[in-house]
């Protein structure tokens, strides 16, 4: 079973779509209904950065639980040193404000598409590690602004 959380309009063919609403599964990605050990792949792409700091570490540990030994689960969200960086080269709003707050052409039904934290690359992979996840690797984003974005991969 591969797990695409908080796919808002987005479907990965091969995976089971999740999000609030409109979903090929619809529920809170918080606390997943499904068995531990049971997912060989989840996917969060510009998911993260929708949780406060202090329940960030709750919703990981959450979706490594659900996957199997040997699963892998993939995040990709803004990166705060890179945002750093376009705002001091004076980058458009979609390269610094978007990345903090959320596109604002999206918060037409409010709270939902708001960003509530923007982690750095140190402490989103000391965050992996508390979680639980020792083999965690940093690439290069597939999706969105990979100049602006982070890529983790972290096998359970």
């Amino acid at each position: 079973m591969k797990l695409h959380l908080g796919c808002g309009k987005r479907r990965f063919e091969g995976f089971i779509n999740i999000d609030l609403h409109d979903s090929d599964h619809d529920c809170d990605i918080r606390k997943l209904p499904f068995d531990s050990d049971s997912a060989d792949e989840i996917v969060a792409i510009h998911v993260c950065e929708h949780f406060y700091i202090h329940d960030i570490l709750d919703v990981i540990k959450e979706w490594r639980r659900v996957l199997k030994p040997d699963g892998v689960m993939v995040l990709e969200l803004p990166c705060l040193d890179k945002v750093l960086m376009h705002f001091h080269n004076g980058s458009p709003e979609n390269m610094t404000l978007w990345p903090l707050y959320g596109d604002p052409r999206t918060h037409k039904d409010g709270e939902p598409a708001l960003h509530k934290w923007c982690w750095s690359i140190e402490q989103f992979g000391q965050l992996l590690k508390i979680a639980g996840f020792d083999k965690i690797k940093y690439e290069t984003p597939h999706y969105h602004q990979p100049t602006r974005d982070m890529r983790w991969v972290c096998t359970k």
